[in-house]
């Protein structure tokens, strides 16, 4: 047996399941990455692995792939610019028609929880200088099941607060535990809910949503499965809302349903 079959047979499961394609020069880093998965699961080799993962992927193993296979590089407010926006374009148009109830957000690739937690921070600050702003739900998904217990613990190390976080939010928001690391307070946590899902599967309605950010998904996927997802994101927001991108990604080509917003250098996308 050939590794390149093997290798064939892992990179056509992951794009079946993710959509993430793994071309055959980027094979050597999925060699890589399925001889440690092999290790963690007691085989010797990838070809004890593949042989009994022909007769089904389920369970851990099935876990560890999905893992293997998600970008999970990520920091808090990563690009600043967008966070701005959010408190000083999104929400004040959300609520320009009258008070809400509350303001709906879904973080639809949340890694770690960076991004999440972020988010509640920024809201927080800004509804200390606009009491109009209501209460706030944040619904946080990611398809690996590892990643996302990361983020629902919101507990991280003093090299991944140092990236993007201010020391006066890191202050407020945060305590240290006895093992020096910092834990988000649960005042903060309070809003926000947790769960798995997979963007290329059916997950039904989940909103409707005020905002939905789905940052750095577009960008590993083909024009189809782009599409897709764009189309059943536009389900769950309601008319009027607003979808953020990363900041390679855009809806060129993808949908109409949707008018290009700028706010200083922070671009997003508006539910026409």
């Amino acid at each position: 047996m050939e590794n390149l079959e093997i290798l064939k047979f892992f990179a056509n499961y992951i794009q079946s399941e993710l959509g993430i394609v793994y071309v055959e020069a980027n094979y050597f880093q999925l060699e890589h990455r399925l001889k440690d998965i092999s290790v963690q699961l007691g085989y010797q080799d990838i070809v004890g692995l593949y042989q009994t993962a022909r007769n089904g992927i389920f369970g851990q193993m099935k876990s560890l792939l999905l893992d293997l296979a998600t970008n999970n590089e990520t920091s808090f407010f990563r690009d600043q610019s967008i966070f701005k926006a959010l408190s000083e374009s999104m929400i004040p148009d959300i609520i320009k028609g009258g008070k809400k109830p509350s303001i709906q957000i879904w973080s639809a690739a949340s890694s770690s929880g960076q991004e999440v937690y972020s988010i509640a921070m920024e809201i927080d600050q800004a509804k200390q200088l606009n009491s109009d702003i209501p209460y706030f739900r944040i619904f946080a998904s990611d398809v690996s099941e590892t990643i996302l217990k990361r983020a629902e613990a919101g507990i991280y190390s003093q090299l991944e607060v140092q990236r993007g976080l201010p020391t006066k939010l890191m202050l407020h928001y945060f305590d240290k535990n006895e093992e020096d690391k910092w834990v988000v307070k649960p005042f903060i946590k309070s809003g926000i809910t947790f769960q798995k899902l997979n963007l290329l599967h059916n997950w039904g309605s989940i909103g409707p949503f005020d905002i939905i950010f789905c940052r750095n998904v577009l960008i590993y996927q083909s024009v189809e499965n782009k599409i897709k997802i764009i189309q059943e994101l536009l389900k769950q927001l309601n008319p009027g809302g607003y979808l953020v991108l990363g900041a390679a990604e855009s809806l060129f080509g993808l949908s109409q349903d949707f008018e290009q917003i700028v706010h200083g250098t922070a671009v997003f996308f508006r539910k026409k």
